[in-house]
């Protein structure tokens, strides 16, 4: 767990950030997009993520300034790790309408097949 007080960190610069650090920051980043899939980005506290994550206040805040941020960044990874698999949903169409009725026809057959129930 990467702690506030630890200086690998502040000295590596605004643009580098240590493997540990990378790894704490996905797993803030990994447990609030759960929680907000879960119980909605207004039923979730910054406790909620540091009680699931294991992850102390402090060093939420470290890496983000705000829930705000924290929602913005997890709506940015998932959009990069989903954007692939919307492109081939949407592929050879040109009809904008068409093509949020293809994302949505095809996200929710995915989670389906998988027995998903929330999100």
């Amino acid at each position: 767990m990467q702690d506030c007080n630890d200086q690998s960190v502040h000295n590596t610069g605004p643009h580098t950030m240590s493997a540990k650090g990378e790894i704490t920051k996905n797993k803030i980043l990994q447990t609030a997009g759960k929680l907000f899939r879960k119980q909605g980005y207004a039923g979730t506290s910054i406790d909620d993520i540091c009680s699931e994550s294991g992850v102390k206040r402090g060093n939420i805040y470290f890496y983000f300034t705000s829930k705000e941020e924290i929602a913005q960044a997890a709506i940015e990874d998932a959009v990069s790790k989903h954007l692939p698999f919307l492109e081939i949903l949407t592929a050879g169409e040109d009809d904008p309408l068409k093509k949020i009725e293809l994302m949505i026809d095809g996200i929710v057959n995915y989670h389906a097949a998988r027995g998903c129930k929330a999100g």
